[in-house]
């Protein structure tokens, strides 16, 4: 009995010790297989690329691989990403990321070992970072008004915000305005000098944390120029004494206008008036008779160091006289008879009405009830002498600045300025008035001191002697010789 129970107790010991031994040696090879779980390094965002992250950590002994899990921040759960063999020490994470958002990642060892295999712990010192925002792209600075401009550029993903700058040539970019949301697109600068030009440049900006976060910038930027508006002439009329006003739209911003006129639509604009009040908007003047005149207006700014700014210019508007001007049309008519026919026909239509037909002794003749011109050149046909007649009470047609319904001082004047010189009553009780250098003769009839008909008359020179009794009243062949 004795001896079974030594035998019983024999066995028992040895048991324990093997089952001790076995505990022993599981424990050892746990130990063998225990990772680490790799600490991470950096987890950086790529310099020229919205949705890409690198994610870096260190080596960690014995470890067959690693495994990249990532969450973002609408999750708490970890999503694995990667599986990566080898001693591999980063990832370039660029899978379902978005510009401008906030990714945290953490990473997992592992190895092999008879069959099995085995695991770090993983989020025990995870690691976040925020992708790039993309550059906006700047469209359009434009003028918006005077002293505004418009600055616009394309929307980008995931943008909370947008800060624009604004430099001038040779400066700096300086950060001018601040822009909360995504939704808007756009920013006024009211800041603006007009005429100046600036350059401006967007960074979009999001939040995450409480930190802030900036995209790239164009750095070359956009130019922008604030601009006067254009002009527009909203009336222009004409009296019966060619006295033109011109109406206009006030351009806001404006310290004044600048009128230009031409002859012609297309032809040469010369400067007739500045307007220095940018609140004046009409003005009056004259045009000569006979004339078809063109007008433009622009408005201008000026800048505190004296510079000036102008406007687009308006449409052209024209306006014809109601007058005719005779020595348009007829001066020096006697040098050839071609020319004075041509010069006389433009004559006739500008006053409107007239017939033309040919009588024995005449070239030419064309007459209506106020005006009769005549081209004649019955005294030697041969030769083509010739003379011409205008003999008119027509209001409209005005001869060196004197016109029917003129006071007789006021005629004599104006014909004295053209080179006239007073030559005394003709019989027929009409003031003559001759040329100082020119075959030229003007009878002037008046009552009560007002012009009421005048006759132009102009030979050619060698009539003078030749034919003196028949073409010109005895005073004037007196004065020419």
């Amino acid at each position: 009995m004795k001896e079974n129970r030594k035998y019983l107790k024999s066995a028992l010991l040895m048991c324990f010790a093997a089952a001790f031994l076995f505990f022993v040696n599981v424990q050892r090879a746990d130990a063998a297989v225990k990772l680490q779980e790799p600490k991470i390094i950096s987890v950086n965002a790529s310099a020229d690329v919205t949705t890409a992250l690198r994610v870096t950590w260190k080596p960690v002994e014995g470890a067959d691989g690693y495994i990249i899990y990532r969450r973002d921040e609408a999750s708490a759960q970890w999503v694995r990403i990667k599986k990566v063999a080898g001693q591999s020490q980063s990832y370039y994470s660029n899978v379902q990321l978005q510009p401008g958002s906030k990714y945290t990642y953490t990473v997992q060892s592992f190895c092999k070992r008879d069959g099995k295999v085995y695991y770090s712990t993983k989020g025990t010192n995870p690691v976040s970072a925020v992708t790039h925002l993309k550059t906006p792209a700047l469209k359009s600075a434009a003028s918006a008004a005077y002293n505004q401009i418009k600055v616009v550029w394309t929307p980008v993903t995931n943008a909370q915000g947008y800060r624009i700058y604004r430099k001038e040539a040779g400066t700096g970019w300086k950060l001018i305005r601040r822009i909360a949301g995504e939704q808007k697109y756009f920013c006024i600068d009211s800041t603006a000098e007009t005429g100046k030009q600036y350059y401006y440049t967007v960074r979009a900006t999001c939040s995450h944390d409480g930190q802030l976060y900036l995209s790239g910038y164009d750095a070359k930027g956009i130019a922008g120029k604030a601009v006067l508006g254009g002009s527009a002439i909203t009336s222009i009329t004409l009296n019966s004494s060619d006295q033109v006003t011109l109406k206009w739209k006030s351009v806001p911003g404006a310290n004044g206008y600048v009128i230009q006129k031409s002859n012609t639509q297309n032809g040469t604009y010369k400067k007739i008036k500045t307007i220095q009040s940018g609140g004046t908007l009409s003005w009056s003047g004259s045009i000569k008779p006979g004339e078809t005149a063109y007008f433009r207006i622009r408005a201008y700014r000026q800048s505190p160091d004296g510079a000036f700014t102008y406007g687009a210019f308006s449409p052209v508007k024209q306006v014809s006289s109601k007058n005719v001007e005779i020595t348009q049309y007829v001066d020096n008519g006697y040098e050839g008879s071609t020319t004075t026919i041509t010069k006389v026909k433009r004559l006739v239509n500008a006053i409107g009405g007239m017939t033309q037909y040919n009588v024995s002794g005449f070239d030419y003749v064309a007459e209506n009830e106020n005006t009769g011109i005549y081209v004649g050149t019955e005294f030697d046909m041969a030769q083509g002498l010739y003379n011409l007649i205008i003999d008119t009470n027509d209001p409209r047609v005005v001869f060196n600045g004197m016109k029917i319904g003129d006071t007789q001082a006021y005629a004599s004047a104006k014909l004295k300025t053209a080179g006239f010189i007073d030559g005394g009553q003709n019989p027929q009780g009409y003031q003559t008035f001759v040329h100082r250098n020119d075959p030229e003769i003007v009878f002037v009839g008046t009552q009560g001191g007002i012009v009421t008909t005048y006759q132009y008359v102009a030979i050619d020179p060698s009539l003078v002697s030749a034919y003196s009794h028949f073409a010109m009243p005895r005073q004037y062949v007196a004065y020419r010789r």
